[in-house]
């Protein structure tokens, strides 16, 4: 499991620098915050379920809804016109998705010390 996590985390490191590597054309528009905001809130709980002896999968279902709201994201808050941020937060939920239900499939079959 702790493998697979490390790819999330990475996505998250991604997530934050994609903006300057792509070329965000402002600072502070949507597309800039929204992937700052779920790059950070993908490595902090990623970070969390490496770090943790016996980590609550709910942090992997919170990683799902993370990369949900990646993919549908540039359709809500109105950057879909700009096809790199498009395809950038479309491909990364894509990835955060399938790892963090990979990580919650193995967290519910580790067993845990009650």
């Amino acid at each position: 499991m702790k493998g697979s996590v490390i790819i999330n985390l990475l996505v998250g490191v991604w997530l934050i620098i994609a903006p300057f590597a792509l070329r965000a054309t402002t600072m502070w528009n949507a597309w800039y915050v929204n992937d700052v905001v779920l790059g950070i809130l993908l490595i902090a709980f990623s970070w969390w379920m490496l770090a943790a002896i016996a980590p609550p999968i709910g942090a992997a279902w919170f990683e799902i809804l993370c990369g949900l709201w990646l993919i549908v994201a540039p359709f809500v808050l109105g950057y879909s016109v700009r096809m790199s941020a498009v395809w950038n937060d479309v491909i990364c939920g894509i990835i955060a998705i399938v790892v963090a239900a990979i990580a919650s499939r193995q967290m519910a079959r580790t067993p845990t010390i009650a």
